[in-house]
């Protein structure tokens, strides 16, 4: 028996004898660590709705215990004493005592008609095949989810990336390594009106990895960011409110946004620039391959200035075990993606080695990175604390809960440990699930998907975020998992298509996922 095995099994029977009081005099009561002594029995404090804080300390009104505290679930308030979803809830939406009509339903505070569909959410994923690729239209209706015939426009190959202005969708297109317009209403056809992701120095293939959109001087700024030559490109663009109709030049044609190429930023080669958080004038955009994260002001796009970098190793040597494995191999930090939350940068820092010689890597606990951007250099870096490294490694993407609370929660997707076949298909996954944190970057719960027998196993990818359903795509079966968050928790919606089982989306990988305003 290993000591881990036999510390396990030691804590184990400790706890279960601190739950006998008949078997053990009051005085001999000992209690495992995190939980306190409450008369005969041991209770953790910090998560006990009846002994939130101290013993007999019960939380009421529908409020939960959150690190020893009586708080409402994230993402509800207080209606009459109660905790109440006001983003979903039709009686009290977006206010307390605003009550829906008949045939409403509440959506994100404001209530909405739904007897003409219009309470569906859609989403859009790119989708890649063998060859090509093509975009998928899913809605997510009352009875389910259902998926409309894929559409691709001729001119395209494949989406690295997607992004909306207004109801216009941009495609980060794979072979032209241009940026496409495509009407939301008509997935199957696309604006005349391209624009390249490279330059004659930087390369022929793109590799867009992100398109981010803003408003900005009675317009919109466009940042597209081309891994695969190291550059991140700027484009002005009109007023959101106004694209889709540049779009819409009537039957049978496709207008143009009018994009205008503003500049960008070029990286060190080989450096891959991956999803970056804005705050400000500045974007951070960690780099895949050397482990750093740089900072890039970008109120002139046509000159960038470069401030500080950040480098995340040290970050990485003070996770358990100083990042060193048992073969003397070091694991590096490979910063997959960055967000702009609650005045702060957090990094996915998916630590892991690769080992060339048996070409698979090993992955390292769980890090997702703060930067505070009121200070320099290295002093503003500092690791999120308390992630459940048995549940979650490989940290590779984040999305922040956008549910009007002052402290927005956050997502942590973990892909987990994944190991393969020879021609590279999915044999197994452990520790992969996504985690909840609340505003205060505090672990709160955490789901891990489910899995019929004989299908491939999953790992969690990007999640993306519509009032309270998170929808979950799978990176090595294309499914697509539907939650719906309640109570500091949870819950995976059974009856998809099919009875139970998460739908396949695309064929070979979900390669973007976004969440589509109506046409």
């Amino acid at each position: 028996m290993t000591p881990s095995i036999r510390a396990a099994l030691s804590a184990i029977l400790l706890a279960g004898l601190a739950l006998l009081p008949g078997c053990l005099s009051s005085s001999e009561i000992q209690c495992v660590s995190g939980t306190v002594r409450c008369g005969d029995t041991c209770v953790a404090t910090q998560t006990d709705n009846n002994n939130c804080g101290s013993c007999g300390s019960a939380c009421s009104g529908g409020n939960v215990c959150v690190a020893g505290g009586c708080t409402c679930p994230v993402g509800q308030g207080v209606c009459n004493g109660i905790c109440t979803a006001v983003a979903s809830d039709p009686n009290n939406c977006g206010v307390c005592g605003l009550t829906c009509g008949a045939g409403q339903a509440c959506n994100q505070g404001v209530c909405q008609d739904c007897s003409q569909g219009g309470c569906r959410t859609a989403l859009i994923a790119g989708c890649i095949a063998a060859p090509g690729g093509y975009l998928q239209r899913i809605q997510d209706a009352p009875g389910g989810l259902l998926l409309e015939a894929p559409a691709n426009p001729p001119v395209a190959t494949f989406p690295d990336a997607l992004g909306f202005i207004g109801t216009a969708l941009l495609y980060g297109d794979h072979d032209s390594s241009t940026l496409l317009e495509i009407p939301v209403g008509s997935l199957g056809s696309a604006s005349s009106e391209r624009l390249s992701l490279v330059t004659g120095t930087t390369g022929s293939i793109a590799g867009t990895s992100d398109i981010y959109v803003e408003a900005a001087d009675a317009g919109s700024r466009i940042y597209a960011m081309a891994t695969l030559v190291n550059t991140l490109r700027i484009f002005g663009g009109p007023d959101p409110a106004q694209a889709g109709a540049l779009l819409d030049a009537g039957p049978g044609s496709v207008g143009a946004l009018g994009l205008q190429d503003l500049g960008g930023h070029a990286f060190d080669p080989g450096s891959f620039p991956e999803p970056f958080g804005k705050i400000g004038n500045d974007v951070f955009v960690p780099l895949n391959a050397t482990g750093q994260v740089l900072r890039v002001n970008v109120s002139n796009p046509a000159g960038t200035t470069v401030g500080d970098t950040y480098d995340l190793q040290p970050l990485v040597a003070a996770l358990p075990g100083g990042g060193v494995l048992p073969d003397g191999g070091a694991f590096q930090a490979s910063p997959t993606q960055a967000i702009a939350r609650n005045g702060y940068v957090y990094v996915a820092a998916n630590v892991l080695r690769f080992d060339p010689d048996r070409f698979v890597s090993d992955y390292g606990p769980p890090l997702v990175v703060r930067i505070d951007p009121t200070k320099s250099g290295q002093a503003a870096l500092s690791a999120v604390q308390g992630l459940d490294a048995g549940v979650c490694q490989n940290v590779e993407w984040l999305a922040s809960l956008p549910l009007g609370t002052a402290a927005r929660p956050m997502l942590v997707s973990c892909a987990g440990v994944r190991t393969y076949d020879q021609n590279f298909n999915v044999t197994s996954v452990a520790n992969t699930a996504l985690l909840l944190l609340d505003g205060n970057d505090q672990q709160i719960t955490s789901w891990a998907p489910s899995n019929g027998a004989g299908q491939t196993p999953p790992s969690v990818g990007r999640a993306v975020v519509q009032n309270t359903t998170v929808y979950v795509a799978d990176e090595s079966a294309s499914r697509l998992y539907v939650l719906d968050y309640g109570t500091n928790s949870f819950v995976e919606r059974v009856g998809y298509v099919d009875g139970g089982t998460p739908p396949q989306i695309c064929p070979t990988y979900i390669s973007d996922l976004v969440v589509s305003p109506a046409p």
